[in-house]
């Protein structure tokens, strides 16, 4: 559900760890300050909204709207000796919707709401960094953690998304070398299935040829929550960016994860995986960049047994185009990375220091045949094609503006209908 804000505000690293969000720092003596206000806005155009079936309650398949968020807030670091240093920092996010809101009614004219995001307290002593309270968390590429809050309803914003902070956290960190490490507890706030927890671990190793990674967490839940998770047991196994000895342009990844466990009489079995092959033309002009992709995540072959094997998306982030929004209309508003199987390709130029086009394209199959519980003929769901422009002319302003279509298949055909759907968006973000 994370847009262009969760890209462009955060710095994501490879390994896991607590993110700062920073600008210009002044110093006081031995304690720093680092103020920052982040703001965006969003202007969307759909048409054929959920391949005509329309916008819940209302039915439209034409839809107009536009999203708004301001953001202002504080880094402190205080250093108390020369092993010792003290952290904290605070921020605030407002956002809002106007107009028709989405296809998937998420969000509605009106919307809005001003928010606590981060306020953490923290100490960093030689290797070792904790840190307590609202903060922001990353795991890799996002493909499991990093988005600590769903933005529905009364939040607004559905689509720039700019809370990511997890609620109630603790994140203990150490890092040496090549290794990094932490041990984290993270709260989710979930209005839509339901507020969790996640309890586990991270680790990190930077191999000079790629990060390998390791990851395994517990989920704690309110058994009355309309998605159930509680007692389920998260595992992932992953290598990102490696890079093949004598060939420097061309990058690999992949990851591997597993939900097991069980609780409140449901047992977990689900899985997902992707394997990417990412290559830069350097010899020819304006050196394009190519990605393929393979994503699988599970189905549930029968939704109405105990036994749950459809992948949970949990915590997904973004942090790039189609990743982990596989498609901006079908991944924001029709499937979230659960039963689908998505070949993605990914093509993207420099023209100058300031701006970028590209193009992507999506064919989208449900791993099982159902969409949401609903039988289905044939696992076909759609395809998704996206051209977009950026401008970055400084280092604080981006904005883009992308194209998207998407053709509906036979099980979307099936369940849903058989307009295309057109959408037209245009965001401008600023930070410093």
């Amino acid at each position: 559900m994370k847009k262009r804000y969760g890209a462009l505000a955060l710095i994501l690293p490879l390994s896991g760890q607590s993110l700062a969000i920073a600008g210009e720092t002044y110093q006081y003596g031995d304690l720093e300050v680092t103020p920052f206000l982040h703001a965006g806005a969003a202007s969307i155009n759909v048409r054929g909204a959920q391949f005509g079936q329309g916008q819940p309650n209302t039915g439209a398949t034409r839809l107009d709207w536009q999203e708004f968020f301001l953001k202002p807030g504080v880094n402190l670091g205080y250093q108390v000796n020369e092993d010792l240093r003290l952290l904290a920092g605070i921020s605030a996010t407002g956002a809002a919707t106007r107009g028709d809101g989405d296809p998937a009614g998420f969000t509605r004219s009106g919307d809005q709401r001003v928010h606590l995001e981060e306020s953490f307290v923290g100490a960093q002593v030689g290797d070792w960094r904790f840190t307590v309270g609202r903060q922001n968390y990353l795991v890799g590429s996002g493909f499991i953690v990093q988005d600590g809050r769903v933005d529905l309803g009364r939040d607004g914003a559905y689509w720039l998304a700019p809370r990511t902070a997890f609620d109630r956290a603790g994140v203990l960190g150490w890092g040496h070398d090549a290794w990094k490490a932490q041990g984290f507890t993270l709260g989710v706030a979930d209005s839509f299935g339901g507020d969790y927890r996640l309890n586990g671990g991270n680790l990190d190793y930077d191999t000079g040829y790629g990060v390998l990674g390791a990851l395994a967490f517990g989920v704690s839940a309110n058994t009355r929550n309309a998605v159930p998770r509680d007692g389920m047991r998260v595992y992932n196994l992953r290598w990102l960016n490696a890079t093949p000895a004598g060939l420097p342009d061309l990058a690999l990844s992949g990851e591997y994860a597993w939900q097991r466990g069980s609780g409140n009489g449901l047992t977990y079995d689900a899985n997902a995986w992707y394997a990417q092959a990412q290559y830069q033309f350097k010899d020819l002009p304006l050196q394009p960049q190519l990605t393929y992709r393979y994503a699988h995540f599970s189905g549930d072959p029968n939704p109405s047994d105990t036994r749950l094997s459809g992948w949970d998306p949990l915590t997904k982030g973004y942090t790039d185009w189609g990743t982990w929004l596989i498609g901006d209309v079908v991944g924001n508003y029709l499937l979230f990375n659960s039963n689908e199987n998505v070949h993605s390709l990914h093509l993207k130029t420099r023209l100058n220091e300031s701006w970028a086009v590209g193009a992507l394209y999506h064919a989208f199959s449900l791993d099982q045949k159902n969409f949401q519980g609903r039988p289905v003929s044939d696992r076909r769901f759609a395809d998704e094609t996206t051209l977009y422009l950026e401008w970055t002319p400084t280092p604080s302003l981006y904005a883009a503006v992308a194209y998207n279509w998407v053709q509906a298949k036979q099980a979307a055909r099936e369940v849903l209908g058989e307009d295309r759907i057109s959408a037209l968006e245009t965001n401008i973000t600023y930070k410093f």
